[in-house]
């Protein structure tokens, strides 16, 4: 049997882009992404450029907890940075760069301290909750992504 660190990151690995059970994954619904469209929002909500710079933020701080960077923070700033400055195409490719960030620092990390607090000033939580955490913000964006392609079709 794997490792739960294993079963951990192939978790990740599907929900980015190797077919996870519940339907799309990240990438499968980002493809449908015109670049045209990436300012779309439905209402007040976040548009996807913005929801995808939002991923970012947050695989890049669990890469780096994960790494052992106890200090790193996202910012209200980075937690939905602007997107004036950034095109699709680069977000789609620091997203992919997040990725391959976060797989080697999940994959590097010792199963044994997993159930290890993570340093945070104000939750309690382990490095298998920040895990399995990160998966579940991004199925929870692509669903918002996914409902703001819907709405434009």
């Amino acid at each position: 049997m794997a490792a739960e660190t294993e079963r951990i990151v192939r978790s990740l690995a599907k929900t980015f882009d190797k077919g996870p059970w519940y339907g799309p994954s990240l990438m499968d619904v980002l493809n449908q992404v015109k670049p045209e469209q990436a300012n779309l929002r439905i209402g007040e909500t976040h548009s996807i450029l913005e929801l995808v710079l939002h991923m970012i933020s947050w695989r890049t701080f669990a890469a780096r907890r994960l790494r052992g960077d106890n200090t790193f923070e996202v910012s209200e700033q980075e937690n939905f940075p602007s997107p004036s400055s950034v095109s699709w195409a680069d977000a789609l490719s620091r997203l992919k760069k997040s990725q391959e960030e976060l797989i080697v620092a999940a994959s590097e990390f010792p199963e044994a301290r997993l159930g290890e607090l993570v340093p945070s000033k104000t939750q309690r939580y382990t490095y298998y909750t920040l895990l399995h955490g990160i998966n579940q913000h991004d199925i929870y964006h692509i669903g918002q992504i996914s409902l703001i392609l819907k709405s434009v079709s």
